[in-house]
C-alpha cells in the first residue's frame, strides 16, 4: 500500500551523513511519532507550511507538557483518504490552523479551516486595504503576545507569465487573533504589513516571516535582548539569501519600530538589509541551542533534498559552513520535492531539537493517487 511505503522511502538518511553528524557533535533520526501525527483520513489531510506556536510564548524546549500548541497551516487538503491511500472528496483550501493541547499528543491534534458554506475554506482570506479579489494567504511564521497570536502572511495573485506556477506574492499582511478562539473567524483581524519589496534588476524580491525568533525574557530566551528578530528570505536568481530585522517586543505590531539590519547598523528601511548567508528556503527557524550559539535551520538550496544547519554567535550570524542533517531519498516512480526545513523548539524534548520538513509533488494529481506524500515528516536532533 502506497500509505505504508511513502513514510520510510521519504524519510532515509545516507549512512555518510550521519557518521558526519556524529562527529559535529549531535545526531539526527526519523522521528515516526510526529509525522505519523499528521497522517489523518479524515478532514484536514495534508498540508505544507507548517509553523508551531506555544500559546504561553515559551520557545524553551519541553512545551508539550507546559504549554498548548497552535499550528499553522499554508495551502491544505480537506476531504478523505480512502484504505488505499487515494485522496477522495477533497478540496485544497489556502491555510488552516491546527491545536495540540499540551499533554495531548496521544489525543492528537484538532485542525480549523471554514466550514461555514457548502466547500470548505480557508481560515482567513485577504480583506485589507491592498488586497484585491481573488487573492490569497499562505501563512509565514508567527508568534505569541500577551493573548494574542500574531500571524505574518504572504498575499498571493494570480500573475500569468510569472516564472514558476504563474502567481507571485503581492505583499505582505500581519494577521491577529485571540489565543482562546482559533476557531472563532469573527476575532480575526488582519492588517497590511510594510513587510516585502518586489525584485528588481539588481536583485530578487524579498518578503519578511521566513521565520521569527523572540529573544525576550517572556520567551525564556537564554540570553534575552528584549528584541524580537524576524527572518526574511530575498529571492535572487538561482539562490535565496537571508535577511535580518528586529523589533522590541512590544512594538511588534508597530512597523515603524522594526530596524533592518544593513552589515553595521539597524536601519529602519528594510531595503537596505542585506543578506548574512545564502542557500537558504523560504521558511527557516533560527533557535539558541545549549553551547550558547544559534542554530539556522533550512533546506539547502530550498528544494535540494538536503535538511541543513548553519550557526553562528549572534541572531545576525556570522553564519558558519552549511552542515547536512539529513538527506532525504524520495521514492522511485513518483516525482516529488521537499523543502522547507525548520525547528519548532518549545515541541522538542529537552537536549534536543524536533525538524519538520515538507514534500510536495510534481504532478498535481499525484496528491490524489497517492495521499501520503503531502503532510509534514520530522526529525530530531540530539545534542550530545
Amino acid at each position: 500500500m502506497v500509505r505504508a511505503l511513502l513514510p520510510g522511502l521519504l524519510t532515509t538518511a545516507f549512512l555518510a551523513t550521519a557518521q558526519a553528524c556524529v562527529a559535529q557533535g549531535y545526531t539526527v533520526v526519523e522521528d515516526p511519532a510526529w509525522t505519523n501525527l499528521f497522517d489523518t483520513t479524515s478532514g484536514w489531510t495534508g498540508a505544507d507550511g507548517i509553523f508551531a506556536l506555544p500559546l504561553d510564548g515559551d520557545e524553551r524546549p519541553g512545551g508539550l507538557a507546559r504549554t498548548d500548541t497552535l499550528f499553522v497551516f499554508s495551502d491544505t487538503f480537506i476531504g478523505d483518504v480512502t484504505p488505499g491511500g487515494q485522496r477522495v472528496n477533497a478540496q485544497m483550501v489556502n491555510n488552516t490552523l491546527g491545536f495540540l493541547p499540551r499533554n495531548g499528543f496521544q489525543q492528537g491534534a484538532k485542525f480549523f479551516w471554514d466550514d461555514r458554506g457548502a466547500q470548505p475554506g480557508a481560515i482567513v482570506v485577504p480583506s485589507t486595504a491592498q488586497s484585491e479579489a481573488g487573492d490569497w494567504y499562505w501563512f509565514a511564521d508567527g508568534i505569541v503576545l500577551d493573548g494574542q497570536a500574531h500571524v505574518l502572511a504572504q498575499r498571493m495573485r494570480q500573475a500569468p507569465g510569472a516564472p514558476g506556477f504563474g502567481f507571485a506574492r503581492s505583499g505582505m499582511a500581519l494577521v491577529s487573533f485571540p489565543t482562546t478562539g482559533p476557531a472563532d473567524l469573527g476575532a480575526i483581524s488582519q492588517v497590511d504589513a510594510p513587510l516585502s519589496y518586489p525584485e528588481t534588476d539588481q536583485h530578487g524580491g524579498a518578503f519578511f516571516g521566513a521565520g521569527i525568533m523572540p529573544n525576550t525574557v517572556e520567551s525564556g530566551a537564554p540570553n534575552p535582548d528584549g528584541y524580537i528578530y524576524v527572518y526574511g528570505s530575498r529571492e535572487d536568481p538561482l539562490v535565496k539569501k537571508l535577511l535580518v530585522a528586529r523589533v522590541p517586543r512590544d512594538d511588534f505590531a508597530d512597523f515603524s519600530e522594526w530596524r533592518y539590519w544593513n552589515g553595521h547598523s539597524w536601519v529602519a528601511d528594510l531595503r537596505n538589509a542585506i543578506p548574512v548567508t545564502g542557500r537558504i528556503s523560504n521558511e527557516l527557524s533560527v533557535t539558541p541551542t545549549p553551547s550558547g550559539d544559534f542554530a539556522l535551520i533550512f533546506s539547502l538550496d530550498t528544494v535540494s533534498g538536503r535538511v541543513a544547519m548553519k550557526r553562528g554567535p549572534s541572531p545576525v550570524g556570522p553564519w558558519g559552513p552549511a552542515e547536512v542533517l539529513w538527506e532525504i531519498q524520495t521514492p522511485p516512480g513518483i516525482d516529488v520535492f521537499t523543502y522547507n526545513a525548520k525547528a519548532h523548539p518549545h515541541l522538542s524534548a529537552p537536549g534536543t531539537l524536533l525538524i519538520s520538513w515538507n514534500v510536495n509533488a510534481v504532478d498535481f494529481w499525484d496528491h490524489f493517487r497517492y495521499a501520503d506524500i503531502y503532510r509534514p515528516r520530522f526529525l530530531t536532533l540530539t545534542w550530545q
